[in-house]
């Protein structure tokens, strides 16, 4: 299983990563920490199905 990082507007960044803590690092690393950012974003991690 892998998992993507996904906005608002459906659109998936990036390429699909081989763990959730990956996809969290890289979450963190593109678009910072702050959750209201987050939020805003409507930023998620999602598994790739």
């Amino acid at each position: 299983m892998t998992y993507i990082i996904v906005t608002r507007n459906e659109a998936v960044v990036g390429k699909p990563l081989a763990s959730f803590d990956d996809a969290l690092m890289q979450a963190a690393h593109l678009f910072g920490d702050d959750v209201k950012d987050w939020m805003t974003l409507n930023l998620r991690i999602e598994e790739n199905r």
